[in-house]
C-alpha cells in the first residue's frame, strides 16, 4: 500500500495531496486502510523473513552436501551435521541416521529396511518443510482477501457520494468528488497490497518445492550409500 500512495503522488496531475484525502476519508474508509495496511506490513515482513531463512538454508544444504559428499562411505557424519545446524538436508540426514540405528538390529529384509528409513526421512522432511512454509499462508490470504476489502471500501465511497447527491440534490463535482477519491483510494490500497503478497507467495512457493525435490533427491542418495539396498 505505501508503494502504491507513492506512485499516485507521483502521478502527474494530482492536485489534492493523497495524504490529505486519506485524513479526510471517513470512519468506515479510514478502518478499511489501515485493515489493507496492516495486512501489507505483514507481508513485506513475512516476505523478507522467508527469503533470509530460505537463502541461508541453501547456503547450509550446498555446503553440508559437499562435506557429506567426500565422506567415506558409512563414515560417521554427526559432527558435519552439526556444523551445518541451518541445513534441511543435515536434519533429515540425521532422522534417517537415527532410524537407521533404530533398525539396524530388527532383522528386517533389505527391502523393508530401506522403505522403514525413507518413510521415516519423508515424515521428517514434511515437518523441516512445514517450518520453512510459516507465515506463506498469509500471503496468499492477503492476496485473495485484499482486494475484496478494498472494494468493499470502494462501494462505500460510490454510496457516499449518491447519498451526498440524495442529501444536497445536486451532482456537481464538489459533492461527488470526496466520495469517489474515497473509494479509489480503497480500490488503489487493496490491489498495492494484492499485488506483493501474490509475486512474494508465489516465488516463496516456488523455492519451496525445490527444497522438496532437494529433500527428496538427497534421501535417495543417502539410502542408497548408508543402506544400500533397492526400494521394494
Amino acid at each position: 500500500m505505501p508503494f502504491g500512495l507513492f506512485v499516485l503522488q507521483l502521478g502527474g496531475g494530482v492536485r489534492a495531496s493523497i495524504w490529505g484525502l486519506v485524513l479526510q476519508a471517513g470512519p468506515f474508509a479510514k478502518g478499511v486502510l489501515i485493515i489493507l495496511l496492516v495486512m501489507s506490513v505483514i507481508c513485506w515482513a513475512a516476505i523478507w523473513d522467508r527469503l533470509r531463512l530460505f537463502r541461508r538454508v541453501e547456503k547450509a544444504d550446498q555446503s553440508f552436501l559437499a562435506s557429506f559428499r567426500r565422506l567415506p562411505r558409512n563414515a560417521d557424519f554427526r559432527l558435519v551435521c552439526e556444523q551445518h545446524p541451518h541445513s534441511l538436508l543435515a536434519r533429515v540426514a540425521m532422522i534417517g541416521q537415527r532410524a537407521l540405528d533404530q533398525h539396524a538390529a530388527a532383522g528386517f529384509s533389505a527391502s523393508a529396511h530401506y522403505e522403514l528409513i525413507q518413510r521415516a526421512m519423508d515424515r521428517g522432511a514434511s515437518e523441516e518443510i512445514a517450518r520453512l512454509e510459516r507465515h506463506v499462508g498469509f500471503l496468499a490470504t492477503t492476496g485473495s482477501v485484499s482486494p475484496f476489502i478494498g472494494l468493499m471500501g470502494t462501494v462505500w465511497g460510490v454510496m457516499t457520494s449518491f447519498l451526498n447527491i440524495g442529501a444536497q440534490g445536486s451532482a456537481s463535482l464538489v459533492v461527488v468528488a470526496p466520495g469517489i477519491a474515497e473509494a479509489l483510494i480503497a480500490t488503489i490500497a487493496g490491489l498495492a497490497a494484492a499485488i506483493p503478497a501474490v509475486v512474494g507467495y508465489n516465488h516463496l512457493l516456488g523455492r519451496l518445492r525445490d527444497f522438496q525435490n532437494a529433500t527428496a533427491q538427497f534421501s535417495t542418495e543417502f539410502l542408497d550409500q548408508r543402506v544400500g539396498g533397492t526400494a521394494p
